[in-house]
């Protein structure tokens, strides 16, 4: 029997992309295998944290009321490195899914996508996070999501040193699989680092090249919720 550490379990408002403004039941999971510099969210495990088989976790979600619920929310860390937790645990999950992703686990994505509903596939620019180029990744990714009928979009974290080039790529994947891009300036401390000036541009260098694009900061910190 496959088991996984969660750090929380909570119901708050969904503060960013398209589920934006409804209430989710979030279930954060521990692992994660970017390490993102702008990152402020709190993942790692901590005395606080506890482990779940995947029964187990399905009966802590049954004890909820969920009937104003409009969907569980996977997150992180990265729930997909606990695939094969995943793929056990939401067979008894009767809620939609919404899953919170690095899109680069195209393999391990296959392994639940039929039981999944929605899926937030967040493009790693090397420029805002630190690391390297994963566009093929997120191409193949995404191209799945979109394959399998899934209710996609792309999140996009950006600071003032995104390229053109960057974008270009970005607007590939989209405009390959019709999906909107969601772009969300790097926030820290509940604070937005870029500045607003800056803002309005990088949405028009988008928008001169794709049509389906919005800039929606992380409102669930403007709302001091979780």
């Amino acid at each position: 029997m496959t088991q996984t550490q969660i750090k929380e379990i909570f119901t708050s408002i969904q503060g960013e992309g398209h589920l934006i403004g409804y209430t989710q039941l979030f279930i954060r999971f521990c692992k994660c295998d970017f390490k993102c510099k702008y990152c402020d969210t709190d993942y790692k495990p901590d005395a606080t944290s506890e482990i779940y088989t995947a029964n187990s976790l399905a009966e802590r979600i049954k004890s909820y009321d969920t009937k104003n619920i409009h969907s569980i929310c996977l997150t992180g860390g990265e729930p997909l490195a606990d695939a094969a937790f995943l793929k056990e645990f939401l067979r008894n999950i009767t809620l939609p899914v919404h899953i919170e992703t690095n899109a680069t686990r195209t393999e391990d994505l296959k392994e639940i996508i039929n039981m999944v509903k929605y899926v937030s596939a967040n493009i790693k620019l090397p420029s805002a996070y630190g690391g390297k180029d994963c566009f093929k990744k997120h191409a193949e990714f995404i191209k799945m999501c979109k394959q399998a009928r899934k209710d996609t979009y792309i999140k996009i974290i950006f600071d003032e040193n995104i390229t053109d080039d960057e974008i270009k790529k970005c607007v590939d994947i989209a405009k390959e699989n019709d999906l909107e891009i969601v772009l969300q300036p790097v926030t820290k401390g509940g604070k937005i680092t870029v500045k607003s000036r800056y803002l309005p541009e990088v949405l028009e260098r988008f928008r001169q090249k794709y049509w389906h694009v919005r800039l929606i900061p992380q409102v669930h910190k403007m709302l001091s919720v979780r």
